[in-house]
């Protein structure tokens, strides 16, 4: 959220105070159809709501908890499924994934000042560490990797619920799809936009953003090599507005996949009928 506020110069009468919402927050709350995975392990539990009434206005995900369980599975993919859900319940504890701060813009006589509040740079570094066994595909437990071996044991299984647990896995796997091409905040704006009747042209913010271009370029150029981006990252750090801006969108990007790595967890232990 950015709150905008102008003071009243010496001459004059009055002072006006702006303040700026997201279109998202005219659709919240939102009613969940289950409840936000790993929520009972967050600091900030109600961190968990906001980002899963998002899910919910966007997506409307099936239920993780009733996906119908499945075959037995080899040992090696056991071991890589259960190190899946291993580490999302080590990530569910990050207290990135349910931190309240943001950006603000204070406009005060023409002069703009801005205020950020993130997660400490240590809780950001450790949770990007952990993120990546999940996000890159390299990863051997990773949810690539893991998908894989669900979406072959759904198929290799011809009984009575086959094509339930295709349509869940379809869904979920759509899902990620789209939270790897766009921000969902930027998401939850549009549809809110679209259900309120409103044009295509309408802006709104973030939706230029590419997440998996802003995780490389913050992965890569500090947070876990210092590498091929280190002199980009370096030449935005210039400019404070557009790096605290880069390293928000950073962070939504990182949140909404993580709850989506964790909601898929629960699909998993399903499967093992764990």
């Amino acid at each position: 959220m950015s709150n905008r506020k102008r003071r009243a110069s010496p001459d004059d009468d009055e002072t006006m105070t702006i303040h700026a919402s997201e279109w998202r927050s005219l659709a919240l709350p939102q009613p969940l159809r289950f409840s936000p995975p790993y929520a009972d392990r967050a600091a900030n539990p109600r961190g968990y709501a906001y980002w899963w009434q998002l899910f919910r206005l966007v997506f409307d995900l099936p239920d993780p908890n009733r996906f119908p369980p499945l075959g037995d599975f080899g040992d090696e993919e056991r071991a890589v499924l259960e190190r899946y859900v291993d580490v999302c319940e080590e990530l569910a504890e990050s207290t990135v994934l349910s931190h309240d701060g943001g950006i603000a813009v204070h406009v005060d006589q023409g002069q703009e000042r801005v205020e950020v509040d993130f997660p400490p740079k240590e809780s950001i570094r450790g949770t990007a560490v952990l993120f990546r066994q999940l996000a890159s595909a390299e990863e051997e437990a990773s949810y690539s990797k893991v998908r894989k071996v669900i979406g072959r044991h759904i198929y290799e299984l011809d009984d009575d619920r086959r094509d339930e647990r295709k349509e869940w896995q379809a869904r979920w796997n759509g899902a990620h799809g789209q939270l790897q091409a766009r921000l969902l905040i930027a998401m939850a704006d549009r549809e809110v936009i679209r259900r309120q009747g409103g044009h295509a042209t309408v802006p709104v913010v973030g939706e230029e953003v590419k997440p998996q271009e802003i995780l490389s370029l913050f992965q890569y150029g500090d947070l876990i090599h210092w590498g091929k981006h280190a002199s980009a990252l370096k030449t935005l750090a210039g400019d404070d507005f557009a790096y605290n801006r880069a390293l928000y969108d950073y962070i939504s990007v990182v949140i909404q996949l993580s709850h989506f790595y964790l909601g898929y967890s629960l699909l998993v232990a399903r499967a093992l009928r764990r």
